[in-house]
């Protein structure tokens, strides 16, 4: 990773594992659909799925994907922080942030907008969505129109299109709060729905700015203990049960809305703090071959912790929901253990990338896809949504061969755009 004297340039380990990251989220759930490839076509499987594949006790190889997205996000969350408030200072610094990760959350309401027109969802919650998601539709389009023509004055709506979407992300919030506060009140059982990948990694990143924002040595370790504190205190509550809720633990009224919905939220938030603080001990390591002394703790403790989950692991001849009884790892209420273990295999997992960093090719096709990753994960969703909503059908019963050429032509298209994008140093940031 580079030095803050050198953060202007882009850092190949970052945008390859970026790339990897995205590449396999889009390839992975387009193969899902292609029935007759068998198990790869459930290597986007989430636990606890029986065909879906396993790594550990109820955790699958598709639940580490979110937490890489997570730790993307925090390798240079403080660094481009610290450089925006230094060129614009901090309040306009901090309300970009703000504004960044209610977009994400927005952009991921939109998706879940028109999912409900392709499934004819007519629910109060999926209507809302639905037009939310068509006014979205027609201010992206009037932005392209005005960006084609060049109209002088586009920035003004712009400015606008990106306040409307920051809406969108708080009323999405809105939503999962009130959902949260009804199942802790016993007045539900019912999931509102609407907060998937993109929500998690937007209400993440809310809850990490104030961390983000202490300076020195000081912040360093407070992110730290705030990062275990918040982690402990979410702890607590996942391992208790409230008694006047219509759930049997609240392991289990977490787990009622996908990946922890709002409560879980709080669990993603701790982990990327975390990653604030690994991300400075690898940028400020004397060693760049070997990983941080905090790394080598955190490998301790994590063994320990994987040693529990086997000796307190009941007998069963699958992983498939395989619940311990210390801790157990569930991606579905973002279980303590699931944030440290996935954490720890997320750091690991780059710290492989940054071995390599001395590499360089110009067919970096890894750092093409990373460096425009919402940019290629809305492009993604457009064509490979596509699709699947028109020929889902057939990609059930296609034989193999015709689905392993589908699936290779989709993705050297999608590299092709990556690469594309690349070459005319066109990268979209929110």
């Amino acid at each position: 990773m580079s030095t803050s004297s050198s953060l202007a340039k882009r850092v190949p380990s970052i945008d390859r594992f970026r790339g990897l990251i995205i590449f396999c989220m889009i390839m992975f759930q387009f193969a899902e659909h292609f029935k007759n490839l068998g198990k790869l076509a459930t290597l986007s499987h989430h636990a606890p799925s029986e065909d879906a594949f396993y790594i550990l006790p109820n955790l699958a190889a598709a639940d580490l994907i979110a937490s890489m997205f997570i730790l993307a996000i925090g390798l240079t969350f403080i660094p481009s922080l610290h450089k925006r408030i230094e060129k614009f200072g901090k309040k306009a610094a901090v309300l970009h942030c703000v504004k960044r990760y209610l977009i994400l959350i927005g952009i991921g309401m939109t998706m879940n907008g028109i999912n409900d027109i392709l499934d004819g969802n007519k629910d109060t919650l999926s209507l809302t969505a639905i037009v939310l998601t068509i006014i979205v539709l027609i201010m992206g389009l009037i932005a392209l129109i005005l960006k084609f023509a060049k109209v002088k004055s586009r920035d003004k709506f712009y400015n606008i299109y990106s306040l409307y979407m920051s809406a969108v992300g708080v009323f999405t919030i809105a939503v999962a709060a009130v959902n949260a506060v009804m199942f802790v009140t016993g007045k539900t059982n019912s999931s509102y729905g609407h907060w998937l990948v993109l929500q998690h990694i937007g209400f993440a990143g809310l809850v990490s700015i104030p961390f983000a924002l202490i300076p020195g040595k000081k912040g360093h370790y407070i992110r730290l203990a705030s990062g275990i504190g918040l982690l402990a205190l979410f702890a607590l509550f996942h391992e208790t049960d409230l008694t006047w809720d219509m759930f049997a633990s609240n392991r289990e009224l977490i787990d009622g809305v996908a990946d922890g919905g709002f409560i879980g939220g709080f669990a993603w938030g701790a982990m990327l703090i975390l990653y604030l603080f690994f991300a400075e001990e690898f940028r400020n390591r004397k060693n760049k071959y070997l990983p941080p002394v905090s790394f080598g703790i955190f490998t301790l403790i994590v063994a320990a912790l994987i040693l529990a989950e086997f000796k307190t692991l009941p007998e069963t001849g699958t992983w498939a929901g395989a619940l311990s009884g210390f801790l157990p790892i569930n991606k579905g209420s973002v279980s303590p253990s699931f944030v440290i273990i996935t954490t720890y295999i997320s750091l690991f997992a780059f710290y492989i990338f940054e071995l390599f960093n001395f590499i360089t090719t110009k067919f970096d096709i890894l750092a093409w896809w990373g460096k425009n990753p919402i940019l290629m994960y809305c492009i993604e969703f457009a064509v490979i949504g596509g699709l699947n909503a028109a020929l889902e059908g057939y990609f059930e019963t296609a034989p193999v061969g015709i689905s392993a050429v589908i699936i290779i032509v989709v993705g050297i298209a999608l590299s092709a755009v990556a690469y594309i994008l690349d070459k005319k140093n066109i990268i979209i940031k929110l």
